[in-house]
């Protein structure tokens, strides 16, 4: 889903094959020459194939920033790597615990509570970050906001209590009523 809003917040036009995370044709050679971990989301631009989304994100909002009202991606090296460092958080630290794939499952079940436990602490990091700003490194909104909100996604969210997190439930509707994200999510309904 984040690579489809990005997508959309570029403005790119794309060809979408839908995969389920599991089908078959994963693993085929023509896939794995793409992907070696065989796994979904992957594009190629331009002959160029890459895949984990959080690279995606990055490598499109760098390559089209010109693409929208305002660059997604920033131009300092300090900021770029602001937004990388809040991207590898969010992977890391936040969505292990927000994830209720089916993949997970035993394990959520086997730590129990002390998923809650670690939700909880990264929701305050990020509220201590939003504290003083709207968005979550730059004065606007970068692919650093993008591909954090997607860990923090509507149908992950809604599991959440965020009421101790005032400034990150605030910025996760700004994120969320974004046109673009409003239009992704109406077409893929299902993420």
């Amino acid at each position: 889903m984040r690579v489809l809003w990005m997508a959309s917040e570029l403005g790119l036009q794309y060809n979408h094959i839908p995969l389920a995370f599991d089908d078959p044709a994963l693993k085929k050679p023509d896939f794995l020459y793409l992907n070696p971990a065989g796994a979904i989301p992957t594009i190629v631009d331009s002959g160029f194939a890459l895949s984990e989304s959080l690279a995606i994100n990055l490598y499109l909002a760098k390559k089209y920033s010109d693409q929208g009202p305002t660059s997604l991606y920033p131009t300092s090296p300090q900021t770029e790597a602001e937004i990388w460092r809040w991207g590898l958080w969010a992977q890391g630290h936040l969505e292990p615990w927000v994830q209720k794939d089916q993949l997970l499952a035993g394990l959520l079940t086997a730590i129990g509570n002390q998923a809650d436990a670690m939700i909880d602490q990264s929701l305050m990091v990020l509220e201590r970050q939003l504290t003083t700003r709207e968005w979550l490194v730059q004065e606007h909104f970068t692919v650093g906001d993008l591909n954090m909100a997607a860990v923090l996604s509507p149908s992950r969210a809604k599991h959440l209590d965020l009421s101790s997190y005032p400034n990150v439930d605030a910025w996760l509707r700004r994120c969320y009523t974004r046109p673009a994200a409003l239009a992704t999510r109406r077409q893929y309904q299902n993420s």
